[in-house]
C-alpha cells in the first residue's frame, strides 16, 4: 500500500495524470508575459507563482524538520504588492519553484515517518507534501487561466525559456 500512496503523492507533485505538469505551465512564460495583470483581475502568473513559492519554501522547511518555523498569521506576506522590473528576478523565481518541485518528489521518496513534524502540529511528513502539491496545483491551474485569458496559453513548441 504504501508504494501506492507514494506512486499517488509523486504523480501529484509533477502533475502527472492530475492536472498539467507544474514545470510546463510555466514554459514559454517570459517576464513580459508573467508581469500582465489581465482586465478585471488582481493578479498576474508573477504574483501567483511568487505566492506559490512563498509558501512552498515553508512547507518545505517543515518537512526538512527545522523546529522554530516563523509561519505568517495571515496570507498577505505571500503576495506580492510590487513587482520587480527585470528578467533575473523572474527566472529566479522559476528556479526556485522548480528547485522545490524536485525536492518535494525526492522527499515523497524516503517519507519513513508517520509522527507529525516538529513545527507543524497534527501534520505527518505525507500531509505535508499533500498540502504542497494541492496548493501548488490550485495556483497552477490559475496561472493556465491566466495565460488563456492573455491569450499565451498553451505554450507554443519552437520557442523554450527552460
Amino acid at each position: 500500500m504504501n508504494e501506492i500512496l507514494t506512486a499517488a503523492l509523486k504523480n501529484s507533485i509533477k502533475g502527472q495524470h492530475i492536472h498539467v505538469d507544474p514545470i510546463e505551465a510555466l514554459l514559454n512564460l517570459n517576464f513580459e508575459m508573467a508581469s500582465k495583470i489581465p482586465k478585471n483581475s488582481e493578479h498576474s502568473c508573477w504574483h501567483i507563482l511568487y505566492h506559490i513559492v512563498y509558501w512552498q519554501d515553508l512547507m518545505l522547511e517543515a518537512l526538512r524538520g527545522k523546529k522554530d518555523m516563523n509561519w505568517p498569521k495571515n496570507n498577505e506576506a505571500s503576495w506580492l504588492k510590487n513587482l520587480p522590473k527585470d528578467w533575473e528576478n523572474w527566472d529566479e523565481l522559476v528556479q526556485r519553484f522548480k528547485s522545490g518541485i524536485e525536492e518535494a518528489y525526492r522527499l515523497a521518496e524516503n517519507i519513513e515517518s508517520v509522527e507529525a513534524l516538529p513545527s507543524w502540529p497534527k501534520v505527518p511528513p505525507f500531509r505535508a507534501l499533500m498540502v504542497l502539491s494541492q496548493h501548488n496545483s490550485y495556483h497552477i491551474g490559475q496561472i493556465v487561466a491566466t495565460r488563456q485569458i492573455l491569450g499565451v496559453w498553451p505554450p507554443t513548441a519552437e520557442y523554450k525559456t527552460f
